[in-house]
């Protein structure tokens, strides 16, 4: 692979995908609300937490057996923008790389796009999980070991920071191994 002609089209991509991205985020970020919401109903029995849109780039978490900071039962709130902005860099790359046609860059791009939903949606998950376990004091230390706490509070720290900005890089080389390796001597 040419890494000047990589970088230049690197260049080249960043204004469409960040203006794709702008337009896409509030959608994706109802979709992701959504998604976790139904995820922690599953998840849960008795229902007692729900997570609800607050504005196109947040969400509250409630809970129906806790009195929180306000009467209905609001206990906390995540910026869902800051789980799913790795999209931006994954297509980047993705529709940088030389060599590869769009239509195949774009179908990579897809796939690797729904991977990322997986994951977005995971890592929301143990957001809310750690703020429950974790961030609500007395109500937390009764209603989860320090095991789940740990639990919850490691597994939201390694998929938001490492996984989340690994993610990006790893399915790229996974997409386009062949494109990115070095060719041998007698390669062509």
């Amino acid at each position: 692979m040419d890494f000047r002609q990589f970088l230049k089209r690197l260049a080249v991509w960043v204004v469409p995908v960040a203006l794709v991205w702008y337009a896409a985020t509030p959608v994706y970020n109802v979709f992701l609300t959504a998604a976790t919401d139904n995820l922690l109903n599953l998840s849960e029995s008795p229902n007692e937490t729900s997570v609800k849109r607050y504005d196109k780039h947040n969400l509250l978490i409630y809970r129906t057996d806790v009195q929180g900071r306000t009467s209905t039962g609001h206990v906390g709130s995540i910026r869902v923008t800051d789980a799913q902005f790795n999209w931006l860099l994954t297509a980047m790359l993705f529709l940088a790389v030389p060599g590869v046609s769009l239509p195949e860059r774009l179908r990579c791009l897809a796939w690797a796009s729904l991977f990322l939903a997986f994951f977005h949606l995971i890592l929301l998950f143990f957001f809310v999980k750690f703020w429950l376990a974790t961030q609500m004091g007395a109500w937390s230390a009764s209603h989860f070991t320090p095991f789940w706490q740990n639990f919850w509070g490691l597994g939201k720290h390694l998929l938001d920071l490492p996984f989340k900005f690994a993610m990006p890089l790893v399915l790229w080389a996974a997409c386009f191994y062949e494109q990115l390796r070095p060719k041998s001597l007698g390669e062509s």
